[in-house]
Parts: structure tokens; C-alpha cells; sequence
């Protein structure tokens, strides 16, 4: 519940800032890496924007693959692993947030 919570009020302070009457789709980035389950998501958002300006706005859901790079050579991976094909360290660049990419609205 707590992505959908921290979702819908940033969602609600761009629809207040914008003076929207309605808002109808949002679009987000979501890393693998939160292994959020986007059924669970989209039901919590649900129940809490009943009654507000977002109440029939549909959730657009693009999943991005972690990046994950050596620190010796600079390789890139796509999939998790602790060290590099040349066993240098590897750290996690991307693949963990949640970035509201665009929100569609009728102002």
C-alpha cells in the first residue's frame, strides 16, 4: 500500500498544481529490482483514489531491467550477479525506481 499511497499523492499535487478536472492516464517506469506485483498496485491505487479527480485513470506499467556494472571494467549486465566475467565487483545502477514518466489530465 505504501507505493500506491506515496503514487497517488504525488499524482494528486501535479493534478492541484495543474488545476486539472480530471485525470486520465499516468504512465510510470518501474525497475524489476521493487518486485512489486502490479495487480497488488493497481488494486491499492484503486481504492484510494475513489472520489477524487484520478477515480477513472488508467495506469500505464513499463518495467525496466536492472543495470548493473562492473567497477573494474565498466561492463553492463541486464541480469543480477555478484561479479563480472573479469571478477571484478559489480554495483547496481538501475533497475529500482518508480519514475512517473507522464501524467495525462483535463485542465
Amino acid at each position: 500500500m505504501g507505493f500506491a499511497q506515496s503514487l497517488f499523492e504525488h499524482v494528486i499535487r501535479i493534478a492541484e498544481k495543474n488545476k486539472a478536472k480530471k485525470v486520465s492516464k499516468i504512465s510510470l517506469e518501474m525497475g524489476e529490482l521493487l518486485l512489486i506485483n502490479p495487480e497488488q498496485l493497481e488494486f491499492c491505487f484503486k481504492v484510494l483514489i475513489n472520489g477524487s479527480v484520478l477515480k477513472d485513470v488508467e495506469l500505464d506499467i513499463e518495467f525496466v531491467k536492472p543495470l548493473v556494472k562492473c567497477m573494474a571494467c565498466g561492463r553492463e549486465y541486464t541480469d543480477i550477479r555478484s561479479f563480472c566475467e573479469c571478477g571484478g565487483i559489480v554495483s547496481v545502477e538501475g533497475g529500482k525506481d518508480i519514475i512517473i514518466k507522464k501524467v495525462e489530465m483535463e485542465v
